[in-house]
């Protein structure tokens, strides 16, 4: 995909400094600066201590063609002249990382929690044993249906299983893993929903 096209899908972003470098073609999205490859769209997220997008320039070392940071990590490491048009590389700044991140997520990957039917559990006490008794019951109903289950233990789906970081993945990785379920042939998702995730905007994209 297009970082022009990509970008067309998403809400409060501002283009920075490259219009030539809107032109790249994204294959991947990354959000670790010393993990991006060769085609990766870098998303650098703010932190508690450290905000990632001040790594910017690191991640278009590792092979990223386009970052998408903060205005603050933006007004404290700007892209360099360098950088702009030689290289087509593209820094966009955002106001709202939050929300750009999890619109920019969802529309790479196609939206693929409006292609699944999603349950999602909340509370203090229980969320794992209620979406493993869901899950258990979708897969023994007359009719299974093919479920992921993502929570506190692991994220699942047919034919993949890994222990989880995150009770409830942040939004880049949500939007990969209900992609990656979907195209496994997964029909519904079970998602424990913590407090935190609310709170920080992870399960944005999810309708």
């Amino acid at each position: 995909m297009k970082l022009r096209e990509l970008l067309a899908k998403i809400a409060n972003s501002v283009e920075m400094p490259n219009p030539e470098g809107l032109d790249v073609t994204v294959t991947g999205i990354c959000t670790n600066s010393h993990a991006c490859q060769s085609g990766d769209l870098f998303i650098g997220m703010p932190g508690t201590r450290v905000d990632g997008g001040e790594f910017w320039e690191s991640a278009i070392a590792s092979g990223a063609v386009a970052a998408i940071i903060s205005s603050q990590a933006a007004a404290k490491h700007p892209p360099k002249e360098q950088l702009s048009p030689e290289t087509g590389v593209c820094v966009i700044a955002a106001d709202d990382m939050t929300t750009v991140s999890a619109q920019t997520a969802a529309a790479f990957y196609n939206y693929p929690a409006q292609q699944l039917r999603l349950i999602g559990v909340t509370g203090t006490n229980g969320k794992t044993t209620t979406t493993h008794l869901i899950e258990f019951i979708l897969a023994h109903s007359s009719s299974p249906i093919p479920t992921a289950l993502l929570g506190t233990l692991y994220a699942r789906w047919p034919g993949f299983e890994q222990t989880a970081s995150f009770t409830t993945p942040f939004a880049v990785e949500l939007q990969q893993q209900l992609h990656l379920a979907l195209k496994a042939g997964a029909q519904m998702a079970v998602m424990e929903v913590s407090s935190h995730a609310l709170a920080q905007g992870r399960i944005q994209g999810c309708p």
